[in-house]
């Protein structure tokens, strides 16, 4: 329950990001054989929503093209396998809903889940990374009350069950920081987004239990899709749309020109799924109108960071928890680490780091080992300058969000009614939560429209 507070935790600031050059001058008639590819619906984004949805549009009799700008598919979602085990460990996306919408998901991909399991710390600490010291005197809370009273709260705004679809006006406890309304670890946030991510559906799940991959490998998801997708050439890896023309053909269809790592491919598609974040930068060569470009530049994100590293000095299965000693509510200070934690594989230690703003990844990782370097555990010597990073990656943005005089001022109201605008459909965390079992739940409600539209 706490680390899926802190996960919105990332407060205060956004980016501003210049506006998308128009797109450049294409000679369509110029590709022609594998260069030209015509399909129902491009996916743009192979990540949680984009995967998602183009798995459920071929299901539904859609021929789809899915355009991820990473060498894999699967997003937030990082499984390592230790080279000297075989065993894998997931450091990016660990559990899921047990919901019928996941159920059926890895059902389709012969994937097999089962309940999800974490490596039992052999010893826990709340320590102050500002200076290292442990907190004698910190007792973490039992969340049962808070979370009966939570579901009370919950229960009056079914409207955000899937999406954020907002009434006008927005009630006004939705708009209040959520340290104000009344639970304390969003602070500054409105109270939207952390009835959001802290849902009905997730409260119940943390009473059921959530779920993983029985073999603890949430990549295998992915895995499949990619090679369901290659065989039906459904799939361009590492490449990206660099000119976007919605209508422009007789039919209606829209051309999207793709860089590929063979050349550039135009795309001719009746109808688009953006399943990435819908920041102003991601639609370079986009021929944006003024309801998308209003929208599109009014996004903020954070910052989120994960990773494994070998040689800490830590003794095996210690969990090392971050709290502030002199804080509201014991909030870690940001930027900053959630913990070390204890994984399955012997000295291999799970870190995350959280940031309202963006670092580069060096930055964040000597940020990390300071705050390994600083730690006083009795009897324990880190060594910090010994470190090897087996895994890294950095999730940005995270958590894309807006102002609450926005919220008040009909934001999302704008954003939906971008849902089908030329023939375009959004899915991700943004129009959802951070959390890939909602984006599907979500991405589920799109799809007659997208098959009808």
């Amino acid at each position: 329950m706490r680390s899926s507070l802190k996960l919105l935790a990332l407060a205060y600031l956004g980016l501003v990001a210049a506006l998308p050059e128009p797109s450049p001058s294409v000679d369509y008639n110029a590709f022609k054989g594998d260069d030209l590819i015509t399909r129902d619906v491009c996916v743009i984004g192979g990540g949680s929503g984009g995967t998602y949805a183009a798995t459920r549009l071929r299901q539904l009799g859609q021929s789809v093209i899915v355009v991820e700008k990473e060498p894999i598919m699967g997003g937030h979602t990082n499984t390592y396998t230790v080279p000297s085990s075989g065993l894998t460990i997931d450091y990016g996306v660990v559990v899921f809903h047990n919901i019928s919408v996941v159920r059926d998901y890895f059902a389709h991909f012969n994937v097999e889940l089962g309940p999800a399991s974490f490596a039992a710390p052999t010893a826990s600490f709340s320590v102050d990374f500002r200076t290292g010291k442990i907190d004698q005197g910190f007792i973490a809370p039992d969340p049962s009350a808070a979370l009966q009273a939570w579901v009370g709260q919950l229960s009056k705004y079914p409207f955000l069950a899937t999406g954020i679809n907002l009434p006008d006006p927005v009630p006004a406890d939705l708009l209040l920081p959520f340290a104000e309304f009344g639970y304390a670890d969003l602070i500054n946030q409105p109270t939207l987004y952390a009835m959001k991510l802290l849902s009905i559906n997730l409260v119940q799940t943390l009473e059921t239990g959530y779920v993983a991959t029985a073999a603890h490998d949430n990549h295998l998801i992915y895995d499949a899709a990619t090679a369901e997708f290659t065989a039906a050439d459904s799939l361009l890896l590492s490449s990206y749309a660099i000119s976007v023309e919605r209508g422009c053909n007789p039919d209606g269809s829209s051309n999207i020109v793709v860089q590929t790592p063979k050349g550039k491919k135009l795309i001719k598609a009746k109808k688009i799924v953006v399943a990435i974040p819908p920041r102003i930068s991601n639609f370079q060569g986009w021929d944006l109108d003024s309801e998308e470009i209003n929208v599109f530049s009014t996004y903020r994100n954070e910052a989120y960071y994960t990773g494994l590293i070998t040689n800490t000095g830590l003794p095996d299965g210690y969990d090392i928890a971050n709290i502030g000693s002199n804080t509201p509510f014991n909030i870690p200070a940001l930027p900053g680490m959630y913990g070390f934690s204890a994984t399955a594989q012997p000295g291999l230690v799970d870190v995350k780091y959280a940031s309202p703003f963006e670092q580069d990844d060096k930055t964040v990782q000597r940020n990390i080992l300071q705050a390994l370097g600083r730690l006083q555990i009795p009897n324990v010597t880190t060594t910090p300058s010994k470190v090897q990073w087996a895994a890294f990656n950095a999730h940005v943005p995270f958590f894309e969000h807006v102002t609450t005089e926005q919220i008040q001022g009909g934001f999302y109201k704008r954003a939906n009614a971008l849902q089908g605008h030329r023939k375009v459909w959004y899915t991700g965390a943004a129009w959802e939560a951070q959390d890939s079992s909602m984006i599907w739940n979500f991405t589920e409600s799109l799809l007659p429209a997208i098959v009808h539209g």
